[in-house]
C-alpha cells in the first residue's frame, strides 16, 4: 500500500517538531568554546558521569529486584491480602519521587529529623539512624518510587505465563529455583527490560530528588549551570553528553529486545499453579507491607497529618492561600490547564504518526515513529535548556509565557501518546476503515466518524499518561515558567526547600491525589487487577 502524501507530511512535521530541540542541543554542545569543554573535562565531567551511572545501575537493579519479587509474591503465591496489595504496590507511581524524598528527609535527616528526635527522647541520647542524604539515600528513595514500572510489567507477564513452560522444566529435572532462573525469568525478559529502560531513563532525567538529597548528577549540574551560574555553554555540553548517554541506553535496550522472541501457544492456556508459602507467609506478608508502607502509606500519612496541621495553623493558612499576588487556587488551575493542554496536544500530534506507522508500515514510517519517541531519552532539564535557547533566538514572542511550559511537557511526554495511539490502532481492523471508504466517505471523514470513536479509549489512556507525568514534571517547569506562573509541583518544591513543610503538604497531597486519578483509570482500563 502506497503511503498517503498528506499523512506522511503531517507525520514528518510532527517528527521535525520533536527532533529540533535534540538537534539544536547537539549543535550548541559541539559549538561550545574549547575552554568550556576543557574546564569540564578537567574538573567535573568524570565525577558527574560516575555519579550518574552509579545511581542508574543501583536504582535499576533495586527496582528490578523489588518489582519482580513483589510481582511474584502477589501473582504466583498464596500471599494473604494480595488483591489489595496489587493496587497498593502500583500506586507509588502517583507519588513524585521528590515528594517522597521530602517526607523521608523530614523523618530521617540526621539533625532535626522526626525519628532521630523521637529515639533521642526515648533513650536519652542520640541514636544513629540511616541518613537519607547522599548516594545511598538517593538510591533508596528513588528505588521506592521507581519499582512500580517493573512491578506492573512483570506482574502482567506472570499472569499470562503458560503453566506448561514450568511444568516441562520440572519434568526434565529442574528444581524450583532452577526453573525460576532458567525458564520463568527469561520468559519475562521483554517486560523486565522495558521496565528497566523506563527506570534508567527516569533516573537520568531526575532532578528534584537528587538535588534535595545532595547527590550531584548530570541533571542537577545542568540545572545549576543554567539557573544559578547562567553558563549556557557548560549547560549545553553537559546536556549533549547526557542525551548521548540516554540514547546509548535506549539503543542497548532495542538491541537486547531484538535478539530474542518469546512465543506462547494460546490454545489450552492455563495459569501456573500458585506456590504455597507455608511458614514463609508471615515474613512475605511483612516484606510486602514494608514496601507498601515506605513507598505509599508513610508518605501519604505524613502529608495528611501535615495538611491537617496546616489547616489548623492560621499563619500557615495565610501563607498557603496567599503568596504574593498568587493564591492556592491559581496553583491548582495552572497545573490542571497546562497539563491538560499538553495531553490534548500530544494525543493530537500522535495521531498522524501512529496512523502512518500502523497503516503504512515501512522503514520510513518506523523511523518517524522512533524519532517521535525520542522524548524518553531527553530529560526535562535538557528540553528546558533547548527551548530557552531556541525561543530566545527564533521565537522571542513566546519567551516568558506559559505556552513554553506546555511545549516542554509535549516534547517530554510525546512517546507515551504515540505508543498508546499505535496500540489502539493495532487493535482496530483496517477492514472497518476500508468499508467506510467503500461507502463513499473520504479519508478525513473516515478518520473522524469511524477511526477516532473506536480508538478513543486508547487515546484517553495516552492522554492520561501524559497528564500524569506532566503534572509531576519539576525541572522544566522551574526553568521555563514565567513570573507569577506557579504550579503545584513548583510550590511544593519552593516551600519544602525553605523548610515550610506545613505549607507544602496540602499542595503535595493534592498533587498526589490528582495523579492517582488518571493512574487508577489506566489500571482499571488495562484490567491489571481483577
Amino acid at each position: 500500500m502506497s503511503i498517503s502524501p498528506r499523512l506522511a507530511v503531517a507525520a514528518g512535521l510532527v517528527a521535525l517538531f520533536v527532533a529540533i530541540p535534540l538537534v539544536y542541543i547537539f549543535i550548541r554542545a559541539m559549538g561550545a568554546e574549547p575552554e568550556a569543554w576543557q574546564r569540564l573535562l578537567q574538573t567535573r565531567l568524570w565525577k558527574l558521569l560516575s555519579n550518574t551511572l552509579l545511581l542508574v545501575v543501583a536504582v535499576t537493579s533495586g527496582a528490578l529486584l523489588t518489582g519482580v519479587s513483589m510481582a511474584w509474591l502477589t501473582e504466583r503465591t498464596d500471599l494473604p491480602g494480595k488483591k489489595i496489595f496489587r493496587w497498593m504496590l502500583a500506586m507509588p507511581l502517583a507519588v513524585p519521587a521528590y515528594i517522597g524524598g521530602i517526607v523521608h528527609l523530614a523523618l530521617l535527616r540526621p539533625r532535626g529529623g522526626v525519628i532521630p528526635q523521637f529515639l533521642e527522647s526515648v533513650f536519652g541520647q542520640p541514636v544513629p539512624t540511616p541518613s537519607p542524604l547522599g548516594f545511598w539515600g538517593a538510591a533508596f528513595i528513588l528505588t521506592l518510587f521507581m519499582y512500580p514500572y517493573v512491578y506492573l510489567l512483570s506482574g502482567a507477564a506472570f499472569r499470562t505465563l503458560h503453566a506448561s513452560l514450568e511444568e516441562a522444566a520440572r519434568v526434565f529435572g529442574r528444581t524450583p529455583m532452577q526453573t525460576l532462573f532458567h525458564v520463568t525469568l527469561p520468559a519475562l525478559r521483554p517486560g523486565l527490560t522495558a521496565g528497566a529502560l523506563l527506570v534508567a531513563l527516569d533516573i537520568l532525567a531526575e532532578y528534584g530528588t537528587v538535588a534535595l538529597l545532595r547527590y550531584e548528577t548530570f541533571s542537577s549540574a545542568i540545572f545549576v549551570q543554567l539557573s544559578g551560574r547562567y553558563d549556557r555553554s557548560a549547560a549545553s555540553v553537559l546536556s549533549g553528553i547526557l542525551v548521548a548517554l540516554a540514547i546509548v541506553i535506549l539503543w542497548g535496550e532495542l538491541r537486547l529486545q531484538g535478539q530474542a522472541r518469546f512465543t506462547q501457544m494460546e490454545s489450552a492456556w492455563r495459569p501456573a499453579p500458585l506456590v504455597t508459602l507455608d511458614r514463609w507467609r508471615v515474613p512475605a506478608f511483612l516484606l510486602v507491607l514494608g514496601v507498601v508502607s515506605a513507598s505509599l502509606l508513610v508518605p501519604f500519612t505524613v502529608l495528611l497529618i501535615w495538611s491537617i496541621e496546616a489547616f489548623l495553623d492560621p499563619q500557615a493558612m495565610t501563607v498557603l492561600f496567599r503568596t504574593g499576588s498568587q493564591g492556592f487556587g491559581s496553583y491548582v488551575w495552572n497545573s490542571l490547564w497546562s497539563t491538560s493542554a499538553a495531553a490534548v496536544i500530544a494525543v493530537a500530534l500522535s495521531l498522524p504518526v501512529a496512523l502512518l506507522a500502523v497503516r503504512y508500515p515501512s522503514r520510513f514510517s518506523r523511523f518517524i515513529s522512533r524519532l517521535c519517541q525520542v522524548g524518553y531519552a531527553i530529560p526535562g532539564v535538557v528540553i528546558a535548556l533547548s527551548l530557552v535557547l531556541l525561543v530566545n533566538r527564533f521565537l522571542p514572542f513566546l519567551y516568558a509565557t506559559p505556552f513554553v511550559v506546555v511545549i516542554a511537557y509535549v516534547l517530554r511526554h510525546m512517546p507515551q501518546a504515540v505508543r498508546a495511539s499505535e496500540s489502539a490502532l493495532n487493535q482496530l481492523s483496517p477492514s472497518l476503515e476500508e468499508a467506510s471508504r467503500t461507502l463513499g466517505r473520504t479519508s478525513l471523514q473516515t478518520l473522524i466518524q469511524v477511526t477516532l470513536p473506536l480508538i478513543l479509549p486508547g487515546l484517553l489512556a495516552g492522554g492520561s499518561l501524559v497528564f500524569l507525568t506532566s503534572l509531576k514534571e519539576l525541572p522544566a517547569t522551574l526553568l521555563l515558567r514565567p513570573a507569577g506562573f506557579d504550579t503545584l509541583a513548583v510550590r511544593v518544591w519552593v516551600w519544602a526547600g525553605e523548610g515550610f513543610y506545613l505549607q507544602a503538604a496540602p499542595a503535595a497531597l493534592l498533587l498526589v491525589l490528582a495523579s492517582a486519578l488518571p493512574l487508577s483509570f489506566l489500571l482499571r482500563r488495562e484490567q491489571i487487577f481483577k
